[in-house]
């Protein structure tokens, strides 16, 4: 139940938004009661920080079936992206679309956001240092700084594409990203 309800959660705070997204609302969709919400967490920050954490884990789930390491797994990740955000409907990044309104909740939501994208940005930078040992990118290739600029390319083509409602934007972002990377071989 824990589990169904982090999930039902997550679809209904990505669809609606956090704050249009009531423990009541969650509750008749999962046909759970309050007892059974509290029994599993503290409160609502304590969902929240679940939520996110689950989000993370999809993303890392689905970026880990591409072999990052390679120029073709990586390219094939990225196009993966833009296709998953157009068929979405543009409605962006799933964790990315929880930044704006959990920062403001409290500080401990604010770390808990932070962490899950120091971890994402880890594991791009993981990706990116198998590249350079295995000699596809440059021996001076900066690993840390070209995932932290490949993660914000992702959120801003997420960001755009969702504003004007075309995969144009992302598409953009994300070769331009995946053009210095390149570079950097």
């Amino acid at each position: 139940m824990r589990a169904a309800i982090i999930e039902t959660a997550a679809a209904l705070m990505y669809q609606r938004g956090v704050r249009a997204t009531s423990l009541n609302d969650i509750l008749e969709a999962t046909g759970s009661g309050k007892s059974q919400l509290y029994h599993y967490f503290a409160g609502r920050s304590e969902l929240l920080a679940a939520v996110v954490e689950y989000q993370l884990q999809d993303i890392l789930g689905d970026q880990a079936s591409y072999e990052l390491d390679t120029w073709k797994g990586l390219r094939a990740w990225l196009d993966s992206l833009v296709a998953r955000q157009q068929e979405q409907g543009f409605s962006g990044c799933p964790l990315g679309s929880l930044v704006a309104e959990l920062l403001t909740e409290d500080d401990r939501l604010r770390d808990t956001v932070a962490a899950a994208f120091a971890r994402w940005e880890s594991a791009l930078q993981l990706a990116l240092e198998r590249m350079r040992e295995t000699g596809r990118l440059g021996r001076s290739a900066q690993h840390a700084a070209l995932a932290r600029n490949l993660l914000a390319a992702i959120q801003g083509g997420y960001l755009l594409s969702s504003v004007h409602q075309d995969a144009h934007p992302m598409r953009e972002a994300l070769d331009a990203a995946y053009e210095q990377l390149r570079a950097a071989r």
